[in-house]
C-alpha cells in the first residue's frame, strides 16, 4: 500500500553511495524504517537533504504487513532548519534531542500527539532567537508524560528526597542514581513547579537538572 505522511528523520545509516536506511517518526504511522535511493540531478525525487537527521519531510512510502524495512520511493521538505545547523548551540541541543528520541521512541504505533510536540519543540529551537537554552531540560520533563512516567512533585518539608525509582518525593535519602540529594531534590521541586524554557538557572544547576 502506497502512503503519504509527514515525517521526521530520527536516524540515517549509508548503505552505499547513495543508498540509505532511515528511521522516521512519522505523524500516522508511528516509528518506520525506511529504504531509500537518494539522487544527484536536480530532479531527484529524495534530494540528499531530505535524509539528513531531524528534517521534516513529506514522505511517500509502500508499507506493507509484516515487512520490517519499507520501501520510501518520494520526499519533500516541508520546513526548513537552516536556524539549527547555523548555531552551535541550537546543533548541540538537537543532536541531543535526537539521541534521546532514537533510544526512547520504540513504539510502532501512531501518536500524533508525541508528533506534535516533537514537530514543535525542534521548530521553536529553530526559529528562536533566544530562550532557547532551556529546552532539552524542557523536552525532557515533558517527554516523560508520554512514555508514561512523569514524575510528581510532591515535594515538602517531610518529603525532601526525589526518589528516582518510583518517580516521587519521600522522607528516604538515597544515593545516586537511586535517589537525590536535598540540594538536587529542592532544584528539581522548583524546575517542575515552573518547566519554563523562560526560568533563570546557572549552568551548574543545569548540569544537575540534565
Amino acid at each position: 500500500m502506497r502512503v503519504s505522511d509527514q515525517a521526521i528523520v530520527l536516524q540515517s545509516i549509508r548503505r552505499g553511495d547513495n543508498k540509505f536506511i532511515l528511521k522516521l517518526f512519522t505523524r500516522q504511522h508511528g516509528l518506520v524504517t525506511v529504504a531509500a535511493t537518494v539522487g544527484k540531478s536536480h530532479s531527484s525525487k529524495i534530494k540528499s537533504s531530505h535524509v539528513l537527521p531531524l528534517s521534516f519531510i513529506e514522505a511517500q512510502f509502500i508499507l506493507k504487513q509484516n515487512k520490517e524495512i519499507q520501501l520510501l520511493t518520494e520526499t519533500a521538505g516541508y520546513h526548513n532548519n537552516s536556524g539549527i545547523s547555523e548555531s552551535l548551540d541550537k546543533l548541540s541541543i538537537a543532536q541531543f534531542l535526537n539521541e534521546i528520541l532514537i533510544k526512547c521512541l520504540k513504539e510502532q504505533h501512531h501518536n500524533p500527539h508525541l508528533f506534535e510536540f516533537i514537530e514543535t519543540c525542534l521548530k521553536f529551537l529553530n526559529d528562536s532567537e533566544q530562550d532557547f537554552i532551556n529546552l532539552h531540560l524542557y523536552f525532557l520533563t515533558e517527554l516523560t508524560r508520554y512514555l508514561g512516567f512523569e514524575p510528581q512533585n510532591n515535594y515538602s518539608s517531610q518529603h525532601c528526597y526525589f526518589d528516582c525509582r518510583n518517580g516521587s518525593f519521600t522522607s528516604l535519602s538515597l544515593a545516586f542514581p537511586l535517589g537525590l540529594n536535598h540540594a538536587e531534590s529542592l532544584l528539581f521541586s522548583e524546575f517542575l513547579k515552573v518547566n519554563s524554557l523562560r526560568s533563570s538557572f546557572s549552568n551548574e544547576q543545569r548540569r544537575n537538572l540534565l
